[in-house]
């Protein structure tokens, strides 16, 4: 199996490549100025109603928030920013800022693969205990076990498929009290040392004279969303990343604004045609605000980066054409400027949470208002980070945004392995990059990170999502025809739709290799 890479090392490798190569971003939209970044106020000075007007009541911790860790815990960068592995005895401790005393009831999201772990809570005389569960969903541990030495930790070779644990959002018994103001709260695991035992992504406290309204909001937001029978027939569809480090074959990069000008968008579209892809997703940005299109909103945020082309209404138009649909791939911290650092995965915001979010509610709602149903959904990227930073995000507001124009359309917050902390999304991101090891089993998943979504996974055909080094093939195809024929066939009979991200040239053109398997899958699974 070829290296993985993650979208969590992408911004390094871009930012790498785009000191290494250089970057000339050149579009003929004029720039705009910024409109104020005041709360509660528009540009021109009036005000208006805040987005944001109460804050989320659930405190999440996470594991590079606490104050103390200690014992048979793997010490590194990464995975003490998301997830903090525990390969025997250990404790993490947080100091918890608490806005009223009262009782809190207590979930953790975790993984793991050996139940009988003694997981327990405190805070102050109480406490919580559980026998920790072996934890289900995709992101299976590779049957060869782990990748690393937990003596001798390699921060990148965390991050290979062997590591990747299925983590669940599992209610504790019980309820702690917490004080107003700073209260002390402590997680011990007690488990056989040797071996990875445990993993934590955060812990849940959420205050029970609210959990009864944070439950109606849940089913509301459920209500609410799109209809996804579409999608769930379309079988697969493929996935490009046109980005301005997206690289040609061979000699040198053209600028962004000219390759989406000269992209021909019919012969793409036949491309995706010939592959038996029922959609296709194209990516707006990653790693640089690219926008293939000239929308005002983002060219005011990101002045130069737009294009005078509208190659999202002509893609979308030549697809519609031949029976398919368009959706969009967006990485939202990229629009909103949360910087992330390498190695660490944690973005660091510019905005107010507040501004954040108008900028958000803008751009949808100009994107949605612009293409009505010739954009079906959305891929929204790095939801886990941007939710730790802006834990009070608007999601209601956010959704009416990304429904402007259609109400149908379609959105998925990527929360990556981990459980998603929000109702308002329609399919699961579904992340899995590799052929996962179980199938889904439903159309709406039952158990793991989605629960309760629209089964849907992401996986890598060739290249790591984007061809970005010049002058190089792209990788060859990681899975045979018969191989993608099989999960697919598996996939359409639960209703669950698989999107192949696809190495493209700059050109438009993919792998001749990729090409012929995906000629076979056609044949394979649409008869032609």
């Amino acid at each position: 199996m070829s290296e993985r890479i993650t979208r969590k090392d992408f911004l390094r490798i871009a930012g790498l490549a785009a000191l290494a190569t250089g970057v000339d971003p050149t579009t003929a939209a004029p720039a705009q100025s910024l409109p104020s970044g005041r709360s509660g106020a528009h540009s021109n000075g009036t005000q208006h109603e805040p987005l944001i007007r109460s804050l989320d009541p659930v405190l999440r911790l996470y594991p590079h928030e606490a104050i103390e860790r200690t014992g048979d815990i793997r010490f590194g960068p990464a995975e003490i920013e998301v997830m903090l592995p525990f390969f025997g005895d250990g404790e993490i401790t947080w100091s918890v800022t608490a806005p009223a005393a009262g009782a809190y009831r207590v979930a953790s999201c975790y993984a793991s693969t050996k139940p009988g772990t003694e997981l327990e809570v405190l805070c102050g005389p109480g406490s919580i205990r559980h026998s920790v569960i072996f934890t289900e969903g995709f992101f299976l541990p590779h049957p060869g076990g782990p990748a690393v030495n937990p003596s001798t930790p390699d921060k990148d070779s965390f991050w290979t498929e062997r590591q990747f644990y299925s983590f669940e959002r599992i209610p504790l018994p019980g309820e702690l009290h917490l004080s107003c103001g700073i209260n002390v709260v402590k997680l011990r695991i007690t488990g056989a040392k040797g071996g990875e035992i445990f993993r934590l992504r955060s812990l849940e406290l959420t205050p029970v004279p609210q959990a009864d309204s944070l439950a109606a909001a849940g089913r509301m937001a459920r209500r609410r969303r799109a209809n996804t029978d579409w999608f769930a027939k379309a079988g697969y569809g493929v996935w490009f990343h046109f980005l301005d480090l997206t690289t040609p074959r061979r000699g040198p990069r053209k600028p962004y604004a000219q390759a989406v000008d000269d992209l021909d968008v019919e012969k793409l579209a036949s491309l995706v045609e010939e592959t038996g892809a029922g959609y296709a997703i194209l990516t707006t940005n990653h790693g640089h605000p690219t926008c293939p299109a000239p929308i005002r909103s983002w060219e005011e945020l990101h002045p130069g980066w737009t294009t005078r082309r509208d190659l999202i209404a002509d893609f979308s138009g030549a697809l519609n054409r031949r029976g398919m649909r368009l959706l969009l791939y967006m990485n939202c911290p990229g629009l909103g400027d949360l910087m992330q650092t390498s190695p660490r995965a944690i973005d660091q915001p510019k905005y107010s949470e507040e501004r954040y979010a108008e900028i958000l509610v803008k751009v949808f709602t100009e994107f949605g208002l612009r293409y009505g149903s010739r954009v079906a959904g959305y891929w929204l990227d790095s939801w886990f980070q941007t939710t730790e930073r802006y834990p009070n995000l608007p999601f209601e507001a956010l959704g009416r945004a990304i429904k402007a124009g259609y109400p149908d359309r379609m959105v998925a917050y990527n929360y990556w392995a981990f459980p998603i902390e929000t109702d308002w999304q329609d399919y699961w991101a579904g992340e899995l990059t590799d052929l996962p090891l179980k199938r889904f089993g439903s159309r709406y998943i039952r158990r793991g990170a989605g629960r309760g979504l629209q089964a849907h996974s992401a996986i890598r055909l060739d290249d790591p999502w984007f061809h970005i080094t010049p002058n190089t093939d792209i990788q060859p195809p990681r899975y045979t025809a018969a191989q993608l024929t099989k999960y697919i066939r598996t996939c359409m009979e639960d209703q669950a739709p698989v999107s192949f991200g696809v190495g493209i040239y700059q050109d438009g053109t993919i792998s001749e290799a990729s090409r012929q398997v995906l000629r076979q899958v056609k044949r394979a699974i649409r008869g032609t």
